[in-house]
């Protein structure tokens, strides 16, 4: 038996795995903005927690309407569609994943600003699936959560194959599993597939704008989505001006 194939039967074999919740899946699956704004709102209004945290930053200082925002459909006029489509998804899959561990915040910084550098970079890209890009953004680094949770003592298991098999287990999309699978792969087969290139150029931006370090982003990934270097700082400048929306959601 490979030692990959162990680890495989080990992940498949957790008992008490965290469920990504129906909600999220609901919400990834609106896909037609104009046909699905009102069925949107109802299944974001369809859970307390959810709307009540979804009002809370629409109010915050980030988006200057403080205690004017009262329902989930006026949060949708303000803050826009997309945007409401990613606080959801961060807001449930943040809650949820990794809870009652230890300390999870840099973890969903970085993650939730990889999503938002996903899908800057996917407009940018013209990259058609852009929830899709925002989703695979979030979960990409969730096999370091799995193994800090299940296997800390494993340091041979590699975050992206166990990230990969979550997401299997998820039943999410092929592309979305594949994009977690090879976020860090160079090799043409794997970054050839936009959203792969997409959450590999994110994962680079977003610690150029957490850490304000530098970090190299190789050109051929940027050839495959067709964006240069100015338009990968752009961006990280881009996201750079959202760290306080990216503070906000881990209040």
């Amino acid at each position: 038996m490979s030692i990959v194939f162990d680890y495989k039967r080990k992940v498949y074999a957790i008992r008490d795995l965290p469920t990504l919740p129906v909600i999220a899946q609901k919400v990834l699956k609106l896909a037609d903005e104009d046909a699905s704004a009102e069925k949107l709102a109802v299944i974001v209004s369809s859970d307390q927690t959810l709307s009540a945290r979804v009002l809370r930053l629409a109010n915050s200082a980030y988006y200057g309407h403080r205690a004017t925002i009262g329902t989930i459909q006026h949060a949708m006029v303000v803050i826009g569609m997309n945007m409401l489509k990613q606080l959801s998804l961060s807001v449930l899959i943040c809650g949820t994943i990794g809870r009652g561990g230890k300390d999870r915040a840099q973890f969903w910084k970085h993650s939730f600003a990889t999503a938002k550098a996903s899908a800057l970079i996917a407009k940018r890209a013209q990259i058609k699936e852009e929830d899709l890009c925002f989703m695979a953004g979030l979960l990409h680094d969730v096999g370091k959560m799995i193994i800090d949770m299940y296997f800390p003592a494993e340091g041979e298991m590699d975050h992206t194959e166990v990230g990969a098999w979550i997401a299997e287990r998820w039943q999410l999309p092929p592309a979305l599993v594949s994009a977690i699978a090879h976020h860090h792969s160079l090799v043409a087969e794997h970054f050839s597939q936009p959203i792969v290139a997409c959450v590999h150029t994110a994962d680079a931006c977003a610690k150029v704008a957490l850490s304000e370090e530098g970090s190299e982003i190789a050109p051929e990934v940027l050839r495959t989505l067709h964006l240069s270097h100015d338009d990968f700082f752009d961006t990280a400048a881009e996201l750079r001006r959202s760290r306080a929306q990216i503070d906000s959601l881990l209040m």
